[in-house]
């Protein structure tokens, strides 16, 4: 009888650990030092960089890497990539919550200083190039963006694309 009641024990117990769930994972958004570390150990090329909605978000030439960092400092990446012909602006998201713009060479070549996005709720944001080849912008909101333009140093417009 005590040999019955060991195993129904044992069995119990069994089904007990066997069924416990490990904790769910908490994400939020790594610290500068992680992105940092993640950069240089993968040896990624990154264009800009923005922290938004509990993440961070690496632009690159021709992907995007979302990091999240877990409750125990753990980082967790997402990639998105995607091909070019690099001589065509490049646009990833509709502006809500970020939009990736990569900038072709023969842009940068005419001088791009500038970019200027028009949302959909009629906010106007401008930011400055500064020879960069891309840049994260972020919006959180629903606005999305209805209108990119790049202009010169004269403030000439050398790029435009409507949505």
């Amino acid at each position: 009888m005590k040999l019955k009641q060991i195993t129904y024990l044992l069995i119990l117990m069994i089904i007990i650990t066997g069924c416990s769930k490990e904790p769910n994972l908490i994400y939020t958004a790594p610290t500068n030092e992680q992105i940092v570390e993640y950069i240089s150990e993968n040896e990624v090329a990154a264009l800009d960089t923005i922290w938004i909605e509990g993440s961070a978000i690496i632009l690159m030439k021709n992907s995007l890497i979302t990091l999240y960092s877990d409750q125990h400092g753990k980082l967790h990446d997402h990639n998105l990539s995607w091909g070019s012909n690099n001589l065509d602006v490049i646009t990833i998201g509709d502006g809500a919550p970020y939009i990736a713009i990569v900038i072709p060479n023969d842009l940068l070549d005419k001088g791009s200083k500038s970019i200027t996005l028009k949302y959909s709720d009629g906010t106007v944001k401008s930011r400055e190039i500064n020879d960069k080849k891309g840049l994260l912008v972020s919006s959180i909101g629903h606005a999305r963006v209805q209108d990119i333009s790049i202009s010169n140093s004269l403030g000439e417009e050398i790029y435009n694309e409507s949505r």
